[in-house]
Formats: C-alpha cells, structure tokens, sequence
C-alpha cells in the first residue's frame, strides 16, 4: 500500500508542478509550441514510415562514422604514447649528456663573462664609458 502512495505521490507532484510551470506565459507557448511540432511530426511520420526509416538509418550510419573515428584516433594516441614511452630513455640520455657538456663548458663561460683575471673589469669600464662619458664610477 506504501508503494501505491508513493507513486500516486510522483504523479500528483509531477502533475502540479507542470501546472505551475505553465503559469509563465512564455514557458506556456514554448510547451504549446513544441507540443504542436511533435503532433505534426508523428503525423508526418506515421503517413511516411520510409523517410523515417531513412533519416534513422542515415544518423546510425554517421554515429558508426564518429565510433569508427573515435576508434581510429585512440589507436592512433595509443601508438604516438608508445613511442613517446620507448623514447624516454633515449630523451633522457640526450638530456644527460647535454647537461654534461654545458657543466664541462661552464668554466670556460664563466671566464667569458665575469672580469678579468687582474681585477681591472675591462667589460666594466668599457660599459661604463659609453653609458656615462661624462664621469666614470
């Protein structure tokens, strides 16, 4: 008996609420309008059986199309990730041995950009005297 009420309660929520809804003048004429469309296509439709047969097998045709692509394109990622995956070590090694070398070079950079050995700072004196002819710091 519970059940019963249950239901009946679903029912009459249901009902009353799509009453409510129907007080707004705009949801009123859409529901009306879409109402009106859906009688005139099962009309339609039950006159034509063919062309609804068709135009269903027509959207089973293209969505087998998109599956098909969709199938395609994870095969193709599946493949470009294995091959990224099996290229990890060789990045890697490159990356190493890059490294390596600049560490290696580091010295010789270091040299090319700090002053020189006698501390007189040629590069220094040599910004300063185009930027500030006027008096050197």
């Amino acid at each position: 008996m519970s059940k019963n009420k249950f239901s009946t309660g679903i029912i009459l929520g249901a009902i009353i609420g799509g009453a409510v809804s129907l007080l707004d003048r705009e949801t009123r004429r859409q529901t009306f309008d879409t109402a009106k469309k859906s009688g005139q296509a099962i009309s339609y439709y039950s006159t034509n059986p063919r062309e609804l047969s068709d135009k269903i097998q027509a959207k089973v045709e293209q969505l087998k199309g998109t599956v098909d692509q969709i199938q395609d394109d994870y095969e193709f990622l599946s493949s470009k990730y294995n091959e990224v995956k099996d290229m990890t070590p060789q990045l890697q090694n490159i990356l190493t041995e890059t490294k390596e070398t600049f560490e290696s070079s580091g010295e010789n950079y270091k040299q090319v950009f700090s002053e020189d050995q006698d501390g007189k700072g040629e590069n220094e004196n040599l910004f300063n005297q185009r930027n500030h002819p006027e008096g050197q710091s």
